[in-house]
């Protein structure tokens, strides 16, 4: 009986080259597995650090304040009026310089002085803190050249949407010096540069810049007047309020209902006083003309 033999040669290099390629497949796999995992989570991160920085600059706009900066020529009394008349309930804050508020606190002059007032305002929803206001202003008269220099410093802790600061432009001297040179036509310029520092609720810091000259009293050319710089700021130290008048404490005990019904009444009757004086000129006109004589044309 013949015996069959079989004989199996084993390919040792192509089961190694298969283990060696499974190998490789399987390494690539990992790397390209982790390096995928690697670009998505820096994919992840830079959407996340764009979706956090827009974040955090419509949190920035939706806090940022750009104050309102005016000048104005009244009597306080007349300011006290118009707020009363307007129901006005923000709170309107009154500071000074060296010179202290006897401008204000002194009932005569009170009265009768026309004071030349800055006017700062927040005319948004939103609160600003730790604001500093800064003025120089320098009185050149351009007859003698001579020059009257007056400045402040105030602060404030906290101003809030709709809250106005006040301050004045001249000092006493410099006011009375306006005062005569315009009585004696003398030509003159006021000179007004105001900075302002406060910060947002954002965390911002920005530096307001307001510049005018004024001239002979009358004519006001603005030679800045907007935001010089923004910068972010983190812990900042809070300042200290300085003393100030409220506006509101000196009306607190005013009917506004009945004051505006009578200055309405008052405005009213001024009125009609005119109206009448006016009816009782035209007669009078109207009878000079009839009884005025006949030219050399009128036969």
């Amino acid at each position: 009986m013949n015996t069959l033999k079989v004989i199996v040669n084993t390919d040792w290099w192509a089961i190694a080259a298969t283990i060696l390629s499974g190998f490789i497949a399987a390494t690539a796999t990992i790397i390209a597995v982790v390096y995928t995992n690697a670009k998505t989570k820096e994919q992840l991160k830079k959407q996340q650090e764009k979706f956090d920085e827009e974040r955090k600059k419509q949190f920035e706009q939706s806090k940022y304040v750009v104050i309102k900066p005016s000048l104005l020529v009244t009597s306080m009394l007349d300011y006290l009026e118009r707020l009363v008349i307007q129901y006005d309930y923000n709170r309107v804050l009154l500071f000074s310089g060296e010179d202290g508020f006897e401008f204000f606190d002194n009932p005569e002059l009170l009265k009768k002085q026309t004071i030349r007032l800055f006017m700062m305002e927040n005319n948004s929803q939103n609160d600003i803190i730790d604001i500093t206001i800064n003025t120089e202003t320098t009185l050149v008269n351009k007859d003698s050249n001579k020059r009257t220099k007056y400045s402040t410093s105030n602060t404030i802790a906290l101003l809030r949407g709709g809250e106005r600061a006040l301050i004045r432009l001249n000092n006493q001297q410099q006011f009375e010096d306006i005062i005569q040179m315009n009585t004696e036509k003398i030509p003159h310029d006021l000179f007004f540069d105001c900075t302002i520092i406060y910060s947002t609720l954002a965390e911002q810091e920005i530096i307001y810049r307001y510049k005018v000259m004024i001239s002979n009293d009358k004519r006001i050319e603005i030679e800045s007047d907007g935001v010089e710089s923004i910068t972010e700021v983190h812990n900042k130290e809070h300042l200290l309020t300085s003393t100030f008048r409220n506006l509101q404490d000196s009306i607190s005990s005013v009917d506004r209902s009945a004051y505006s019904w009578q200055k309405m009444a008052q405005s009213q009757f001024r009125g009609m006083r005119a109206e009448m004086m006016q009816e009782g000129i035209q007669p009078i006109q109207n009878n000079n003309t009839s009884k005025a004589p006949a030219t050399s044309d009128g036969q």
